[in-house]
């Protein structure tokens, strides 16, 4: 019996010391994963605590906003391009289709945000062009002309008295900003990057400077963003106000702009439109857009890099990488450039060559399987 009662208490103590042992090894497991836990929660950068209920100050919180809709657009009127000249002489109308190609073919300088691009031609544009132009992949919009009321404008040049129907871009109210450009544009690299300028934000209308009665109401917000005018080719990279027209400071040029679609802007517009002499409309659109956003008044333009765009361009503004330049392609630059005219008429003929082989290959090939 004596016996069995020691073996008994030898069995309970082994029990009790194997217990002891099991209860020790979970203690320094649980130690050890306290321990990883806290070893991975130093990759992490903050504690959970209230504190990180709202995000750190370095990180700007998300705000969600409205999803933009852009489009690049130019203007298209026979009066400027010409309706009786061939389409394969025609100048201006050969320009847009360069224009139409770089933004959305040329893959140097094509969108790469699936950005619009609008052609909105004039009454007087013939449906032949209209047609070639979708096929080479713009979107056309059919607008109508503008004239003042009581015909008093009086253009520099002929060729530009139908040129108030560029306004009608404000109409385009399904777009949220457009960069709006003359034809007679040539590209060096994509322009996408514009929409993102600090000067191509839209901005509220100022209510403390002077607004005459006459000229209507005023919408609340507005954006028009573009650069001064240079007057030739004599001028540093990028140019500034020192290069531009001195009697015109503060003026910018309308072949070149960032704008937001607007009814309201737009009524705006035609009210001062209508007022004769309410701005010298020897240069059109252009003065009409440059009083009605003037640096003193209430909604005064904003600048955007001069490096988006340079009229009479030289040899240093293509080597120093000028986004885009206001020439025409037909033309020698005014700066006489042999090597800036070579790259204008190779540009016209990668178009040219681009769009024949598009209509070669659905003209001449066959479709379905073959035989």
């Amino acid at each position: 019996m004596a016996i069995k009662r020691e073996t008994r208490v030898l069995i309970a103590g082994a029990v009790i010391i194997t217990l002891l042992i099991c209860l020790l090894g979970l203690r320094q497991e649980s130690a050890l994963g306290v321990a990883n836990i806290h070893a991975a929660a130093k990759k992490i950068w903050a504690p959970i605590t209230n504190a990180t209920l709202r995000p750190p100050k370095h990180i700007v919180p998300h705000i969600p906003q409205p999803k933009e809709r852009l489009a690049y657009v130019t203007w298209l009127s026979s009066t400027v391009s010409g309706p009786d000249r061939d389409d394969f002489d025609d100048g201006y109308f050969i320009a847009t289709r360069i224009l139409v190609y770089q933004l959305l073919h040329a893959p140097k300088t094509r969108t790469n945000k699936s950005i619009d691009v609008v052609v909105v031609v004039t009454p007087d544009v013939s449906e032949s062009r209209r047609e070639r132009l979708r096929k080479d992949g713009a979107i056309v919009r059919p607008i109508d002309f503008l004239y003042a009321d009581n015909d008093w404008l009086r253009p520099m040049n002929g060729r530009w008295r139908d040129i108030m129907s560029k306004l009608r871009v404000w109409e385009l109210t399904e777009y949220s900003r457009i960069l709006m450009l003359d034809g007679d544009m040539i590209l060096q690299r994509p322009l996408d990057g514009i929409f993102d300028d600090p000067g191509a934000k839209i901005v509220k209308t100022l209510h403390n400077v002077t607004h005459l009665d006459d000229e209507g109401m005023l919408p609340s917000q507005y954006l028009l963003a573009s650069m001064g005018e240079i007057p030739g080719p004599d001028h540093k990279y990028p140019p500034d106000w020192d290069d531009f027209y001195q009697d015109g400071y503060g003026r910018f040029c309308a072949g070149f702009f960032l704008l937001s679609p607007s009814k309201e802007i737009f009524n705006h517009y035609k009210t001062v439109l209508n007022i004769e002499g309410r701005f010298d409309s020897i240069l059109m659109e252009q003065n009409l857009l440059n009083y009605a956003h003037r640096w003193s008044g209430p909604m005064p333009w904003r600048e955007i890099a001069s490096t988006w765009n340079i009229r009479s361009v030289n040899d240093n503004d293509f080597d120093q990488g000028v986004a885009s330049m206001h020439e025409k392609w037909w033309e020698y630059p005014v700066s006489g450039s042999v090597r800036l005219h070579d790259y204008f008429m190779s540009v016209r003929w990668q178009m040219e060559g681009y769009y024949q082989a598009i209509d070669d290959d659905s003209t001449c090939c066959p479709t379905g399987p073959l035989n």
